[in-house]
C-alpha cells in the first residue's frame, strides 16, 4: 500500500463516521416524538383509583398529573440536549463557522 491510499482509507472512514452521526440525529428527531406521545398516554392505561372499587392499587389523579408535568418536563429537556447536540455536530460538518464559512477540515483561519 502507498501512502496515498492510506490517507483516502482516514478521509473514508471519516466520512462514514459522520454519515453514521447525521443518521443517529435523525433517528433520534424520528424517534423523540413518537416516545413522547406513549409516555404522555401511558396514564390512560392506568385503573383509577376512585372510579374501580375492587382495584386497591388504583392510581389518583393526583399522581397522573405529576406524571404528565415529569414526562413533559423531561422531553423539553431532552429536546433541549439534543438541539445541543446537532449544533455541536452541524458546527463539525460545515467547518464551524456560523455561516459554514469556515473550512472543511477544521482549522482556523487566521
Amino acid at each position: 500500500m502507498t501512502q496515498g491510499s492510506g490517507a483516502e482509507e482516514q478521509t473514508g472512514t471519516r466520512a462514514e463516521r459522520q454519515t453514521y452521526r447525521r443518521r443517529r440525529l435523525m433517528d433520534i428527531a424520528r424517534l423523540l416524538p413518537v416516545l413522547g406521545a406513549l409516555l404522555l398516554a401511558l396514564p390512560l392505561l392506568w385503573p383509577e383509583a376512585s372510579t374501580h372499587p375492587a382495584a386497591r392499587d388504583g392510581v389518583s389523579m393526583s399522581s397522573a398529573i405529576i406524571y404528565i408535568f415529569a414526562v413533559w418536563t423531561g422531553l423539553i429537556g431532552a429536546c433541549f440536549a439534543f438541539s445541543l447536540a446537532v449544533q455541536r455536530w452541524a458546527d463539525h460538518w460545515t467547518g464551524g463557522g456560523p455561516d459554514g464559512a469556515g473550512s472543511l477540515d477544521g482549522a482556523e483561519d487566521r
